[in-house]
Formats: C-alpha cells, sequence, structure tokens
C-alpha cells in the first residue's frame, strides 16, 4: 500500500507484527516500508491476511535509511 508522507510517496509492503485479530479477515499489525529517497518507516495498519488494506497516518515514523550503496 503506497501513502504519501510528508511529500514522499512511501510503500509499506512488510508486516512485522500482529498486534490484535479481530475475525479472519481484519488484522492490527505493524508494518515496515520505503520511500523513493531509501527512508524505511514504521505505521500501524489493519491488513486483511493478505494485503496491508489501512494505514494510520498518525502512526508512521521514520525508523532508518537504507544504504543500497555501501561502500
Amino acid at each position: 500500500m503506497v501513502v504519501e508522507f510528508l511529500g514522499n510517496d512511501v510503500e509499506f509492503d512488510e508486516v512485522v507484527d500482529t498486534f490484535d485479530v479481530h475475525g479472519p479477515y481484519c488484522k492490527e499489525v505493524e508494518v515496515h516500508g520505503t520511500d523513493n529517497e531509501g527512508f524505511e518507516y514504521s505505521a500501524i495498519g489493519i491488513s486483511d491476511g493478505d494485503e496491508i488494506t489501512e494505514i494510520d497516518i498518525d502512526s508512521i515514523e521514520c525508523i532508518g535509511y537504507i544504504d543500497n550503496n555501501p561502500d
């Protein structure tokens, strides 16, 4: 799922933890994602089991930088 955050598109595509389950198709999860500048983000979202369907915009935080060109 792609959301706009501080002028950048952040693609959240990795569920790293499940906090709560509200039936077979609704899970409250922690997700990680990246923007096109290489920054990594964490957020709270909702998953239907297969896809991330909702991101809580107020929970997004930058957790680091991914260096794709290490020396």
